[in-house]
């Protein structure tokens, strides 16, 4: 049973802090890096007084701690539905009901334990403050956070071909729509990953949104600060990243094939990000189109879309994981950063677009679809 918990452990819970690599960034940033460390324990401290002492803060908090548990079941969920996990029907189906019960928490709390931690030191605080009534509402919400996707995962064994609504958009679009090849990867998102795009997406508006708070309550528009924002902001889509890679190696192989241009394929890929930063663009330009010129916002957006792009590229290197693809994304990061921070925003862009290109056309006709080792 050892061995299967440590298997089991590395298919869930390894995979999904990897994957979930640049959530885990912004909510670091968010927490912690807008605070000076001097104040961090009393801040942390007052925000827990805060939602203890407004039950309408309260609500909100349980609410996102269990929208958070509904990642961690998504997650589960989806990697059955993983080619090459298969296996795991009958290795779970085959051990005995309270064993796998019992596996089913540990790999789920194991998961949700950045909610537990938080919410243990709250409770804590809670009690020490005499806030009893909130210390049993977190207590509760977190125990049945920690249960209920226990049936769910039960039933995806019993009934494993279980289609969520989006099987009926899925069919409804394929009957009404005709999608074209830059549509592709964004129609499987919506459909078969609606969780994982929204989450991405609510998690990218937030880091802005408290971008554009700061400047505001400071009473001061720093087109650098908007553009430190954005980074982050492009920095949580490279899990989306990952599983566009695996969605091009699945069902778009065939395409390698095709009598079309290298250009064309260029194009292809600079169009879905340019879509998929499309809300984010919007965002910006609304807050921030009385606060810059014209230029200051295609210098922001040509940045945001060059790190995407080169970030995409990258994964057409052999033996790039997402542990080594996180590595190379923080170091160009880091380095983009100091460009801006000297104004050397175009010369930064410039760079990011001449390595893209560079990778890609040397890079794509090469490119074989990634196998991760067993070693």
């Amino acid at each position: 049973m050892r061995s299967t918990s440590a298997i089991l452990s590395k298919i869930f819970t390894q995979r999904f802090y990897v994957e979930n690599t640049g959530f885990f960034l912004v909510l670091f940033y968010v927490l912690f890096g807008i605070v000076n460390g001097a104040n961090l324990l009393n801040y942390h401290k007052g925000l827990m007084l805060g939602f203890l002492g407004n039950y309408s803060f309260l609500f909100m908090v349980l609410l996102l701690w269990t929208a958070y548990a509904l990642k961690c079941s998504g997650f589960i969920l989806k990697t059955f539905q993983l080619q090459g996990y298969d296996f795991l029907f009958p290795t779970m189906g085959s051990i005995h009901k309270p064993a796998r019960m019992r596996l089913w928490f540990v790999l789920h709390t194991a998961i949700y334990m950045p909610v537990l931690i938080y919410a243990g030191i709250a409770l804590l605080v809670a009690i020490q403050q005499h806030y009893y009534i909130p210390a049993g509402l977190i207590v509760l919400v977190n125990i049945a956070n920690c249960i209920w996707p226990l049936t769910l995962y039960e039933r995806k064994l019993t009934q494993p071909d279980i289609i969520f609504f989006t099987g009926h958009l899925q069919r409804w679009l394929n009957q009404h729509f005709t999608k074209p090849p830059v549509l592709f990867f964004l129609y499987e998102l919506f459909t078969s990953f609606p969780r994982r795009i929204v989450s991405v997406k609510l998690v990218s508006t937030s880091v802005l949104w408290l971008t554009f708070l700061v400047m505001r309550q400071g009473e001061y528009f720093d087109l650098r600060g908007l553009q430190i924002g954005v980074m982050v902001s492009v920095l949580v889509h490279m899990q989306l990243m990952v599983h566009h890679r695996a969605f091009d190696d699945t069902y778009l192989n065939f395409m390698e094939n095709l009598p079309i241009k290298l250009v064309t394929h260029y194009g292809r890929l600079i169009g879905v990000y340019v879509i998929m930063f499309l809300p984010e663009m919007m965002m910006i330009t609304v807050n921030a189109y009385t606060k810059t010129s014209a230029m200051g916002l295609v210098t922001v957006f040509a940045t945001a879309l060059s790190l995407l792009i080169l970030f995409r590229t990258m994964l057409f290197f052999p033996k790039m994981n997402p542990e080594v693809h996180v590595r190379y994304t923080m170091v160009t990061s880091f380095i983009v950063l100091f460009m801006i921070l000297g104004h050397y925003e175009w010369p930064a862009i410039l760079l990011l677009q001449v390595a893209s290109a560079i990778i890609f056309f040397k890079k794509y006709r090469q490119y074989e679809p990634y196998i991760e080792s067993d070693s």
